[in-house]
């Protein structure tokens, strides 16, 4: 099982269509990949929200974060984690509190549209692209084929 978190803004581009971001993350969400547990912060959930909300109603809104929560597990933010994206060398608050939570609920990685965001890293290995998580889920698929197949 490959545990990432995504960066809150991808979700977002992909329901805003765009910058060809929402066709590869649609797909992924329509289709969740039996390997793949994705997760989001808690701060995250919210800025979704509030973002669907201003485009039509509250109803709408809430049907599309349903929807996600159906898919996607919320990593919460709390005092550790904020402590420890406050002490981050990353430029982005946001993407630090992202990285922080990838230690501290030992997921595998940050899902991200904005790799410049994570340069400044100490562990690069831990920030994917949507196409470097494909490409890691369908290995994992393979062994898994080999393994009980």
């Amino acid at each position: 099982m490959i545990k990432i978190i995504f960066d809150a803004d991808l979700i977002l581009e992909a329901l805003m269509n765009r910058n060809g971001f929402g066709e590869e993350v649609s797909k992924l969400l329509d289709k969740v990949h039996p390997m793949i547990q994705m997760y989001i912060t808690d701060i995250g959930w919210q800025k979704i929200y509030t973002y669907a909300s201003r485009l039509r109603d509250n109803k709408v809104a809430e049907i599309v974060v349903d929807w996600l929560k159906e898919k996607i597990k919320i990593c919460h933010v709390d005092q550790t984690v904020l402590q420890q994206a406050r002490t981050s060398n990353l430029e982005d608050f946001e993407s630090a509190v992202e990285l922080s939570c990838v230690t501290y609920e030992e997921l595998d990685a940050v899902v991200t549209h904005k790799l410049s965001d994570f340069t400044q890293a100490h562990h690069k290995y831990y920030v994917w692209s949507v196409a470097e998580l494909w490409i890691r889920a369908n290995l994992e698929s393979q062994l898994q084929t080999t393994r009980f197949g």
